[in-house]
């Protein structure tokens, strides 16, 4: 019908166009400018370098003088830099090679042709190598690029090639003081060891002897805690920079303090003894598989959500409890194999230190305690009740990490063992538990602030005080669950409902609820898709995540369920199994040293022999330790030993390197 209008679409008018504009450069049609740049001459029409440079649109159609012109020279940047620029302009291609991508950056920023700029960039940092980098980092800087990304990947390959590069006169010629400050506040650097950063200081400040005005401020970015005393005696006391700076030396004394203060270094948090590290690391120590003990082997959870092992020292437990100060895991009682070749409560402690990944033997608890609870409040560790194979107590003692010593304090109400404990607003709160008549739906808190002052106090011993205060129940009992804190709130999850008759029996308990302690209630949330108990729990990223345990249908699980707190809904294989199947398992997130981890991480289906290492550093500089825990280990039947640990790790007898028993010298890394 006439009036009616139809609309078309040239699928071919933008390449039309650009031909069409190609022909005429070519054939030396219609031009309207020349550009001269140093001797050179280039013909262009202005129609085109407006539409793309906005240096040329805003030269052509503001009111500048250039706009009228038939000829117009360019200062600034060079003939072959702008004939490659120009080349793109009609062509829509660029060769670049480090030869003349100087030149072509240069001219990219000069007529702001954002394209070409970022090709240079992808091809400058494709490029980039030790033997370039100080140039590449010259170049971005001289024209002064701020595109997006570009920074921050040129910084990243710096960071993680820091102290190759610091040894390049190059490189040390062109770094600022600032630069250098920013590197070295940046928690990248966790791949180098500390002593590492320091003697790639050193190298920066000698390279220039104008630049020790700065020693004193750079100093206070190095973290001398995290070095070995070794590495502080042999290579800071004796370089030329601890006479001249009085910063480097009270750096020193307090990092030479920190190493004395052996017991004390998880309450000496202060940035020189904190680990560079961004993010922290999924770590299960591993308890038992079946009813194989196995020594206490680490297991990560890394990016890309793979797991790995770290291998390294080991301790020969299977410990009930882990407690966390300031990134230190101490690991409390458990069971241990007794020279009977059988297992029995343990009353020893073992701290962990990610810095150098090495253990420490910490003193006693008064009484051997399994199946117990543990809390961590200011300075110290709280050890609640718990049972030995012939006992069960309420005895409640705490660990002074200041002078490593446990002390008797107010005990719980009844004997109990099975139950769980965890620390929230500086309140210790034990839930549920075995006493000697059922399993229990009890929640009891631990107010230190009220604590009685008894001068003997021991497990046989019942004080009433007014330090523990029964709380609301929980809605099910149970036993052997896990329980932990979350913004503000208690959440449980899983264990076993027990009930003692003339013959045992037990019953899972998949629920999982919620503590609210401003309402004093408890809330049912979603069970468990399969329930379970001698799991672990920890939380990484806004989930909580239940790993491994003994499930209701009888088999220990490798499998890692997670729990979303503000949609009350489980998931499952958001994260790969664990290696193995484990049960009686303690899990934690851990901030790790990149270095740590590269040295001493290696898979677990890698087939690479079994190592125990056994490692005593209580007496600190130098001394050898007599440790009689390694010693009674070793008087096991080394057929019962041996045969476990190959099992576990599918090991043939040809295979074995003997060299299980180690006496380390403290102060000393290998």
């Amino acid at each position: 019908m006439a009036g009616d209008v139809e609309g078309f679409c040239s699928s071919i008018h933008d390449t039309s166009v650009s031909a069409g504009f190609r022909a005429l450069y070519e054939e030396g049609l219609l031009l309207d400018v020349t550009l001269v740049i140093e001797d050179h001459q280039f013909q262009a029409h202005k129609a085109l370098l407006a539409t793309q440079s906005d240096y040329f649109r805003i030269m052509f159609t503001a009111d500048m003088r250039e706009r009228d012109q038939d000829k117009i020279h360019l200062k600034g940047l060079t003939a072959t830099g702008f004939s490659h620029v120009l080349q793109f302009m009609y062509y829509g291609t660029i060769e670049l090679s480090m030869n003349t991508v100087h030149e072509i950056l240069q001219a990219a920023m000069y007529v702001q042709l954002i394209e070409v700029v970022k090709f240079c960039c992808s091809f400058l940092l494709a490029k980039i190598c030790l033997e370039n980098c100080a140039e590449i980092m010259r170049l971005l800087d001289d024209f002064g690029v701020n595109i997006e990304g570009v920074r921050e990947k040129l910084d990243t390959f710096l960071l993680d090639n820091f102290v190759p590069l610091m040894s390049r006169p190059d490189f040390l010629s062109y770094l600022s003081f600032e630069k250098l400050m920013s590197y070295l506040d940046n928690d990248h650097l966790s791949r180098f060891p500390e002593i590492e950063l320091y003697e790639a200081v050193q190298s920066w400040l000698r390279h220039d002897r104008r630049r020790w005005r700065h020693t004193d401020t750079i100093i206070q970015n190095i973290r001398f805690c995290l070095m070995t005393p070794t590495s502080v005696f042999e290579k800071v006391k004796t370089s030329e920079f601890y006479r001249y700076s009085r910063q480097l030396r009270y750096e020193v004394d307090q990092a030479l303090n920190y190493f004395q203060n052996v017991h004390q270094q998880p309450l000496l948090d202060m940035k020189s003894s904190r680990i560079r590290s961004a993010k922290p690391q999924t770590t299960v120590f591993r308890g038992m598989i079946g009813h194989s003990m196995v020594n206490s082997k680490i297991l990560l959870l890394k990016k890309p959500r793979v797991w790995w092992e770290l291998e390294g020292p080991q301790v020969p437990l299977r410990p009930d409890c882990l407690a966390i100060v300031n990134n230190f895991v101490f690991l409390l009682g458990g069971e241990e194999l007794g020279p009977d070749g059988e297992f029995h409560a343990s009353s020893k402690v073992f701290r962990y230190d990610p810095r150098q990944n090495s253990w420490l033997q910490m003193a006693d608890m008064s009484v051997p305690r399994s199946e117990f609870a543990v809390g961590v409040i200011g300075k110290f560790i709280y050890a609640v009740a718990g049972r030995t194979r012939d006992e069960t107590f309420y005895s409640t003692e705490r660990y002074d990490i200041t002078n490593d010593k446990w002390e008797f304090v107010d005990p719980y109400p009844v004997n109990k063992y099975g139950h769980e404990g965890t620390v929230l607003n500086n309140k210790l709160f034990i839930t549920g538990g075995i006493t000697s008549s059922s399993t229990s739906k009890q929640v009891c808190v631990f107010d230190p602030s009220k604590e009685g002052t008894i001068e003997q106090r021991t497990r046989r011993t019942q004080v009433v005080t007014n330090c523990w205060e029964n709380k609301s129940k929980m809605n099910y009992a149970r036993c052997f669950h896990k329980m932990i804190s979350y913004n503000g709130k208690l959440y449980v999850f899983g264990g076993v409902c027990v009930i003692l008759r003339a013959s045992f029996e037990s019953q899972g308990c998949p629920s999982t609820e919620v503590y609210n302690p401003e309402t004093d209630q408890w809330t049912i949330l979603a069970s468990m898709p399969i329930g379970r108990s001698g799991h672990g729990v920890t939380v990484l990223d806004k989930q909580i995540m239940v790993l491994g345990g003994l499930c209701y249908n009888g088999h220990y699980s490798d499998s890692i369920l997670t729990f979303d707190p503000d949609e009350n809904k489980w998931k499952e294989d958001e994260y790969p199994r664990m290696p193995c199947k484990l049960d009686g398992l303690q899990v934690c997130n851990l901030h790790f040293p990149d270095y740590v981890l590269d040295e001493h991480l290696w898979t677990p289906h890698s087939g690479k022999p079994a190592r125990v290492i056994v490692k005593d550093t209580r007496f600190m500089w130098g001394e050898v330790v007599k440790m009689e825990f390694c010693l009674n280990y070793m008087k096991l039947s080394f057929k019962i030993f041996y045969n476990r640990l190959f099992e576990l790790h599918n090991l043939n007898m040809s295979n074995v390197q003997w060299d299980y028993f180690y006496i380390c010298i403290c102060g000393c890394r290998s």
